[in-house]
């Protein structure tokens, strides 16, 4: 289900900066204090991932949000805020 919802996208990007360069790497890409982050094949559209959503962030900063709930896209949200500002 997707939903539509203000997401900063540079936030993100940020969260994803950090990530890759604090967290561990794994098959799937890197994670750090639940989300995993990765970028597909050329590096151009970059993958946020929970539990329980999927942000994709495609050229240009059009996105996607991927979720079955509100709340559980709520709860991304807070995270991506708690490791932004950590």
């Amino acid at each position: 289900m997707e939903h539509e919802y203000k997401i900063d996208v540079k936030q993100a990007l940020r969260v994803f900066d950090k990530i890759t360069r604090e967290g561990e790497k794994t098959a799937h890409g890197w994670q750090y204090r639940g989300l995993t982050a990765s970028t597909d094949f050329d590096g151009y559209t970059v993958f946020l991932r929970s539990q329980t959503v999927e942000l994709t962030i495609f050229f240009h900063n059009k996105f996607t949000v991927n979720c079955t709930k509100p709340t559980d896209l709520e709860d991304f949200v807070a995270l991506m805020n708690k490791i932004d500002r950590a």
